[in-house]
């Protein structure tokens, strides 16, 4: 959406607009004669005005229609001009790279290698000028046809991993296509079935551990009470029961389960489920009480007395496949994700410090220390391999057991042993709470602290948000305060990749650049105590900075509220591209003494112009879309990934040996930090979030030969946001060229004489 000139009003509001007629109109009166002023100035103003909607070209245009020009409009000329070159080179590259993608498609389609050939066709519409063009050519639906015939064989042969190659590559190439969406959830789910019984470590336990069915029942009672729609329990019992079938189906799981591999026992099962559907089907009416008996009847009596699986199994399936008609961000957080789960909602957390990942050797690796933690203190670097904890070995401990074992209460000791250079080192630390920095900078100063300035000579600075966190407003805040006192004048504002947080947060956050009774987001749900008007509090502190906000695919809920209210209230200009479409708010709710919740989504929420735009699997339209739409392709994600990644490192960094090492080519988001809550000291009681933590759609699936990533260490979207604030601050600086040029002789008379 783009607003009419002067995009400045906006800024400043309408006594700059007063200020800069009355200077055009004295300009016009006192050089009417020629015309030269009057032409000057309206093409400065067009050129200002085009800049601020993203139109560079054109601005660049009106610049070099000057008859005169000046050093500021030359200073101009070179940015606009660098900018331009820029974006013509990532036009050639991207032209470059279709024809090769396009070319690498065609040669596997005559081999027959359908699952490859959808991989590179996946990358070249990725870069394609024309999406849906590409896709409704008739090689690609030849290519399509065949990968659904193949994909077909496949099924009869139960190899999954196969299918679910053909059918996640269809469904990244027709990502509005409702039938390969479900075909795609088919596949996973019967690959997520045998990946997790064949796992020789039985990770699953672990996941299943403390699960009852008495937190089951109650959040199917919260379900009918408070879900954002009237629940269809008829959809919601005949999931539940279906997720039991694919589990007695498993050949992974008749192998690792005693109770499935007898087959008089695994048959009776499966009859007596199959008659429960029957009746969930013929029945006139089903509502939650019969939807609880039929789930009961199995856990208690038709489980016990055929297969015995595990309660905590079989009660864990039921659910899952029961919470697969509602919507993807209502879901149990059993007792072993919670403390992780209010860690990143709370913002704050007892442990050591560290982020964490399974590296390629299946090491427990440190990603980086965090700032001002005993790890960061204690010297703990980036790339050290954590081996042991206080003596014990945690070869074979999954990232979340590692988690559970470092983590304890406050001011307890804990010893972590690394691997660095070969060497092991002991690293004696006394756990503390420790804070997750939500507010990040451009890049790292000398102390390692952040440096919010992109462009300090223009005032412009520089924020990124990764979440929306309890502490997050204030951290923005003080960071704000301390660049105005350096002298802020325009600021970034990146949400790109934050997938949310606490809805509290993101209106303090928005209220900080809005006016007195600006709306910034209505919720609206089943039950009356869902609805909801959020407007400014007061005139925020900000509300006159000239802003610019990014945000992309993976900008989720509390990102889009932002966002959406700064849009809206044409506050500022959203840059970059479509936001990820999650505008359904959830209520977080304890189910009983275990530790489980429930997260359940209670309401839609809508943007200030009334729009609600939830994402569907067949929307045609989603998310907050951009004034200016600069999109990325994947190989400039990576590239912005990485430049993210490597300015989020504290302290030196262990060398690795670059043989061992394994390219990340996915788009990163910030590293989850794998410290956790063990002292479960979190509020109690409901709290209302904002956030994006549903199953993760498939990554681009890897290509079967080396594609080297040739794009330069460039940020299109926070260049094109430079760009555009350089443009309004020079436009506000100076409303006429007359102006500008008076204040440029002014500064030359100043300047002393050379000796």
């Amino acid at each position: 959406m783009h607003r009419t000139f002067p995009r400045i009003a906006s800024f400043r509001g309408f006594t700059l607009l007063a200020s800069i007629a009355l200077l055009a109109c004295a300009a016009r009166a006192a050089d009417s004669a020629d015309g030269i002023v009057r032409s000057s100035d309206e093409l400065w103003h067009q050129s200002v005005e085009r800049a601020e909607r993203g139109d560079f070209g054109g601005a660049a245009e009106a610049i070099r229609q000057l008859r005169s020009p000046t050093d500021l409009t030359d200073k101009v000329t070179t940015w606009l001009s660098e900018y331009e070159t820029k974006q013509q080179q990532r036009k050639e590259m991207n032209k470059a790279d279709f024809d090769k993608y396009v070319g690498y498609a065609k040669a596997r389609i005559e081999r027959k290698e359908y699952d490859l050939a959808l991989n590179w066709l996946i990358a070249a519409g990725d870069v394609a000028e024309d999406r849906e063009g590409l896709n409704a050519s008739k090689w690609v639906q030849d290519l399509t046809n065949a990968s659904l015939e193949e994909a077909l064989r496949l099924r009869k042969k139960a190899e999954w991993r196969d299918v679910w190659h053909i059918y996640s590559g269809l469904a990244a190439v027709f990502d509005r296509d409702p039938q390969y969406q479900k075909l795609e959830r088919d596949a996973v789910t019967h690959l997520r079935l045998d990946s997790m019984f064949s796992d020789e470590k039985e990770r699953w336990k672990e996941r299943i551990d403390h699960v009852e069915w008495r937190d089951a029942q109650a959040s199917l009672e919260y379900v009918w009470h408070y879900y954002v729609e009237p629940p269809d329990f008829r959809s919601i019992a005949r999931g539940g029961l279906e997720h039991l079938l694919l589990l007695a189906e498993s050949k992974a799981a008749q192998e690792k389960l005693a109770g499935l591999q007898d087959e008089d026992d695994r048959h009776d099962f499966e009859v007596r489920i199959k008659a429960r559907l029957a009746q969930i089907e013929d029945a006139p009416v089903v509502d939650r009480g019969d939807c609880i008996r039929h789930f009961r009847r199995v856990v208690r009596d038709i489980n016990p007395e055929t297969v015995n699986l595990p309660e905590e199994l079989v009660v864990s399936e039921i659910m899952r496949g029961a919470f697969d008609p509602l919507d993807d961000f209502t879901t149990m957080i059993w007792p072993q994700a919670v403390s992780d789960f209010n860690k990143h909602t709370r913002g704050d957390f007892t442990g050591v410090g560290i982020s964490i990942i399974k590296n390629e050797l299946d090491e427990i690796e440190v990603v980086t220390p965090l700032e001002d933690t005993p790890a960061y203190r204690a010297g703990i670097q980036a790339g050290d391999v954590i081996t042991h904890v206080d003596g014990v070995s945690i070869k074979d401990y999954s990232t979340n057991k590692v988690v559970d074992t470092i983590t304890g209460p406050r001011d307890t000791p804990v010893t972590l042993t690394v691997r660095r250079d070969e060497k092991e080192i002991d690293f004696p630390l006394i756990r503390k709470r420790v804070k997750i920095q939500s507010v990040k900078g451009w890049k790292r100063r000398g102390d390692e602290r952040w440096d919010h300035w992109l462009d300090k000579e223009n005032g412009i600075g520089y924020v990124r948000l990764t979440s929306f966190q309890r502490n997050t407003a204030e951290d923005l805040r003080n960071t704000l305060s301390e660049l105005q006192a350096e002298g802020l004048k325009g600021l970034v504002l990146d949400l790109r990749w934050n997938p949310g947080g606490l809805l509290d947060s993101a209106w303090e956050i928005s209220s900080m650049f809005l006016d007195r009774g600006d709306g910034v987001v209505s919720t609206k749900g089943r039950i009356a105590r869902e609805d909801q008007e959020l407007f400014a509090p007061g005139s925020g502190p900000y509300s006159d900075l000239p802003l610019t906000v990014l945000v992309n695919g993976s900008s989720a809920s509390a990102s889009e509220i932002v966002s959406g209210a700064i849009r809206d209230n044409h506050r500022g200009t959203v840059i970059g591209d479509r936001t990820f479409g999650k505008f359904s708010v959830q209520n977080l709710i304890p189910l009983g003494p275990s530790g489980a919740k429930l997260k359940i989504t209670t309401a839609r929420y809508y943007l200030p112009s009334g729009a609600s735009l939830h994402r569907e699997p067949d929307s045609e339209t989603w998310g907050v879309e951009p004034d200016v739409m600069v999109r990325l392709v994947r190989k400039e994600k990576i590239k912005v990934s990485q430049t993210r990644r490597k300015a989020d490192l504290l302290g030196p960094q262990v060398e690795k040996d670059e043989k061992k090492k394994k390219e990340k080519d996915d788009d990163a988001k910030d590293g989850d930090e794998a410290d956790s809550d063990k002292d479960g000291d979190g509020d109690k009681g409901d709290e209302k979030l904002a956030d994006a933590d549903s199953d993760k759609k498939p990554k681009l699936p890897k290509l079967d030969q080396p594609d080297e990533n040739e794009r330069p260490d460039d940020d299109p979207q926070v260049d094109t946001a430079l760009m555009l604030l350089r443009m309004t601050l020079l436009g506000e600086q100076y409303p006429t060229l007359a102006q500008a040029e008076r204040t440029e002789q002014t500064g030359k008379n100043k300047q002393p004489a050379s000796p």
